[in-house]
């Protein structure tokens, strides 16, 4: 009743949508960097407890030691089941010794597996998130190794359906102004390449510098998306393993919406950061959470989602 790791890929995690209310303890909230694609895998299967493994820019190989029902959504690494094409975003089937195999990214740079109804795991801070550099969560608090098993929940069988959703290929990075934002030059458009030293912690751009009359700042509590500026000039994007306190200025804070642009960005990719306003980046993410909410109605006519599904939907409105 497990799922066998082959081959673990370059850095497989488990993941969900996050360890809430604990960052004032000092503990970051982790979870699935691409918010939208995890949910929408999680949402399609209908699966009561969010979890799914977080492949990142080369995915692993794995067997199904018992029958159950899956999902591929992210970033497109050619994955087949039993040497054949297994199409995204689409409940398929594998029977007992299986196997799926992923290659490397080709287009995006994180793909979400996820299984029907997750796996048996022991959650910390009622999360099964995975901070690997805290080693804390998913299993034993470190990226997937070969000859790892993991366990389902319950293996269950779940009628095809494909769901198609909106691409999120362009390059511009959407922010909302911060209260610092004034002590930056004036900032109409910033053309930056993602840093091959980024990482779930946050993404490091490379590109214009942006001047500021004073980079430092008395520490405060950061969020997702914020965009600190060092003394390099150089932003970095704060992402889910980021630190909860800093102490550099920021210029603002990403969209929750185009979150999901930037952290599918390879290294070398260019990206365009573009000020807007708190009053789009309100109604884009609404645009965001309601697809996300109804996409039990679209492929199953009606059929409601989980309760937590619908917690964790409330909870990021």
């Amino acid at each position: 009743m497990s799922l066998k790791v082959i081959k673990p890929g370059l850095f497989t995690t488990l993941q969900d949508a996050g360890r809430q209310g604990v960052q004032h303890i000092g503990l970051s909230p982790s979870g699935a960097m691409d918010y939208f694609s995890f949910m929408v895998g999680n949402q399609l299967l209908g699966n009561e407890r969010p979890v799914s493994l977080e492949m990142t820019m080369q995915g692993g190989t794995f067997e199904f030691g018992r029958g159950n029902a899956f999902i591929i959504t992210g970033a497109d690494m050619q994955a087949t089941l039993n040497g054949k094409p297994v199409k995204h975003n689409t409940i398929h089937y594998a029977k007992m010794n299986d196997q799926l195999a992923f290659g490397a990214a080709v287009n995006g740079m994180r793909t979400y597996l996820t299984v029907r109804n997750g796996f048996d795991i022991e959650p910390i801070y009622d999360s099964y998130a995975t901070h690997t550099k805290i080693k804390l969560g998913g299993v034993e608090g470190r990226a997937l190794k070969a000859g790892d098993e993991l366990v389902f929940s319950n293996s269950e069988k779940v009628p095809e359906k494909t769901i198609y959703t909106p691409a999120f290929d362009d390059n511009k990075i959407r922010f909302i102004p911060g209260r610092q934002f004034e002590r930056f030059e004036k900032f109409k458009l910033k053309s930056y390449t993602v840093s091959n030293m980024s990482d779930r912690m946050g993404i490091r751009l490379e590109g214009d510098t942006i001047k500021a009359e004073n980079y430092d700042i008395i520490s405060e509590p950061v969020q997702l998306g914020s965009i600190q500026v060092s003394a390099s000039g150089q932003p970095i994007v704060l992402l889910s393993d980021r630190q909860t306190v800093g102490g550099y200025a920021k210029v603002g804070t990403v969209y929750f919406y185009d979150l999901v642009k930037l952290v599918q960005k390879k290294p070398g990719e260019e990206i365009h950061l573009v000020p807007g306003t708190l009053e789009e980046a309100i109604q884009e993410k609404k645009k965001m959470l309601k697809y996300i909410e109804d996409i039990n109605v679209l492929a199953y006519k009606g059929r409601s989602s989980g309760s937590k599904i619908q917690q964790l939907i409330k909870r990021v409105k």
